[in-house]
Parts: C-alpha cells; sequence; structure tokens
C-alpha cells in the first residue's frame, strides 16, 4: 500500500537538526522544502487544527529566525537558512531566495490564535511564492489548492495529499516533524487516493480522473 513506508521508514523526527545538515545542499532546495513544509501546515489547519496550533507555537518558540536551533521545528530551521545565508556556507547558492519574516509571523500568529483569513493567507502564500522563486507547477497548483483549501471539492484535496505524499519520499523530507504527522492525519481522515487493489477497476478510473482533473484544474490557472 502507498502508506507502509510511513509506518517502517520514519525513525527520526527532524529533517534539519543542525548546522550540519544544511551541508551540501542548494539553497533553491531549501526554499521550495519550506514552501513545501508551508503548504501542509496550511492543509493541516483544516484536517487537524490542534496539531496546526501546536506546530505553530513551536515554531514561534525562539520568537526569531537567527539560526538553525536542536530544539526548533524544521520549519524554523528552514526560515533560518534562508534568512541568514552567510552563516550557511554549506548551503550552496542555486539563486536569491527569500521569506516575508513579518508576514510569516503573522501566519503563524493566526494559527496558533485560530484565526483564519482566508484572503490573506492566499496573499501570503503568493508572497512567499514569489520570495522563494518557487517555479514547481506542482508547488503553485497545491499553493493554489491550500490557500483555497476550505472552498475545495474532495477531489482537488486528493489530488494535493497525493502529490505530497510522494514528495515526501524525496531527500529524506519524510523524516521532518511535520511530514509524519500531515500523512497520519490525511490517512486518518481519508484524503488519500484510493487503493486501486480493493476497488472495481471502473471505479479506478473513476478515481484517476477526479484526481486528474483536479491537479489540472488549479495548474492551468498558474
Amino acid at each position: 500500500m502507498a502508506f507502509e513506508f510511513i509506518r517502517e521508514e520514519i525513525t527520526e523526527a527532524r529533517y534539519i537538526r543542525s548546522a550540519s545538515d544544511t551541508v551540501g545542499r542548494d539553497m533553491n532546495d531549501v526554499g521550495e522544502s519550506f514552501f513545501e513544509q508551508l503548504i501542509m501546515l496550511q492543509q493541516m489547519r483544516f484536517e487537524n487544527p490542534a496539531f496546526a496550533k501546536k506546530y505553530a507555537k513551536d515554531t514561534l518558540k525562539f520568537m526569531n529566525f537567527t539560526s538553525v536551533k536542536p530544539g526548533g521545528t524544521d520549519l524554523h530551521n528552514l526560515a533560518a537558512i534562508i534568512s541568514n545565508p552567510n552563516k550557511y556556507q554549506g548551503v550552496t547558492s542555486g539563486g536569491k531566495v527569500g521569506i516575508d519574516e513579518l508576514g510569516f509571523k503573522r501566519y503563524l500568529r493566526d494559527i496558533a490564535a485560530g484565526r483564519s483569513n482566508t484572503a490573506m493567507d492566499r496573499s501570503f502564500l503568493m508572497r512567499q511564492q514569489k520570495n522563494l522563486g518557487i517555479d514547481s507547477s506542482f508547488l503553485k497548483a497545491a499553493r493554489r489548492v491550500s490557500g483555497d483549501y476550505g472552498r475545495s471539492n474532495a477531489g482537488e484535496r486528493t489530488a494535493l495529499s497525493a502529490r505530497m505524499v510522494n514528495s515526501q519520499r524525496v531527500d529524506g523530507k519524510f523524516r521532518s516533524d511535520i511530514s509524519k504527522n500531515y500523512m497520519s492525519t490525511i490517512k486518518k481522515n481519508k484524503v488519500v487516493p484510493v487503493d486501486n487493489k480493493k476497488i472495481p477497476f471502473g471505479a479506478k478510473l473513476a478515481a484517476l480522473g477526479v484526481a486528474g482533473y483536479a491537479l489540472g484544474r488549479t495548474q492551468a490557472f498558474n
């Protein structure tokens, strides 16, 4: 099954634990990882509000993003790398990326307080996409769905979740503190693709059609 690797492979709680974990990484990849985790957090506001609130509070624990902290969340540590590139010489420069730190803090405080403003969230995610130089059509589509998640349909949510899960298999991202909670949540809430081994052929085609349409619908407007 698609989610068996979650039980078998997740053995660590952190993707970025210390400065040594930054060696050999490309700044564009760091930016994409940050944006991807941001999108997962946005989805978790709806799928698992209690976790999202706690994670936002934990990410704000050190108040600023001045350095990678062993006790920081992965989202905090990725933000610290992006905000302080000169501190992490092991990160190769693949281009100029940045984050809107004030907007990021506002966003986290809103999540921690259980506040939601769809227009502001959409605007924030769009700014982060531009500041980070995100060029991935998948991440752009994911941003559109997650930014308006409350109005998205089941097919869009399933397509988003499926692509996010597949992306977590790359570069050990499934070890991150948000990834394992994200994947267990969408599995529990059944926001996942149908297990094709257990459904008739006609239903398989229908499920694939819904997910494909949803992803194509979001990509068409980028």
